[in-house]
């Protein structure tokens, strides 16, 4: 009867060890970028990879209104506009999650003006018009990803 008390204690032990053990080293690798960003001498030299990486660990704490600073403070020293969509796309993302629609709704917009095919910028722009009650506009975005989506599968085959 031990044993069996034994296995079953184990059972539930090791799943929450192994849940435990990688929280533990998701926030042990966002420290580890966080120190290396702080390391950096220059801050308005950031790479895009490394701010990326540094507002998606804003965005998973929830710390909307370190993430819009960040990114409202990158917008102006990138040139590349495919990289200042994705910029506005994050924007939007920390609005609508601070349930400020109609802000996030005009950063959606600006990053679909830059990038009008990419597929995260039209699936989150027609999310925020169904949130805002504006139908017909979710219907027009989502009828757009769903060509967009054709055209892919039709190139590939």
């Amino acid at each position: 009867m031990f044993e069996l008390y034994l296995v079953l204690i184990t059972c539930f032990l090791l799943p929450t060890c192994y849940l435990i053990t990688n929280s533990l080293r998701y926030i042990y690798d966002q420290i580890k970028t966080i120190n290396k960003i702080q390391k950096i001498s220059n801050k308005t030299q950031l790479n895009n990879k490394k701010i990326l990486s540094l507002i998606k660990i804003y965005i998973n704490r929830k710390k909307w209104l370190d993430c819009i600073t960040m990114l409202e403070a990158s917008i102006n020293q990138i040139p590349i506009n495919k990289i200042s969509a994705e910029y506005y796309n994050y924007i939007g993302l920390c609005y609508e999650s601070a349930n400020m629609y109609k802000i996030a709704q005009r950063y959606y917009l600006k990053a679909y003006n830059i990038s009008p095919l990419e597929k995260n910028i039209l699936k989150n722009l027609a999310n925020i018009y169904k949130i805002s009650g504006d139908i017909k506009n979710a219907k027009k975005i989502n009828q757009r990803l769903i060509l967009l989506n054709k055209n892919e599968y039709t190139s590939n085959y």
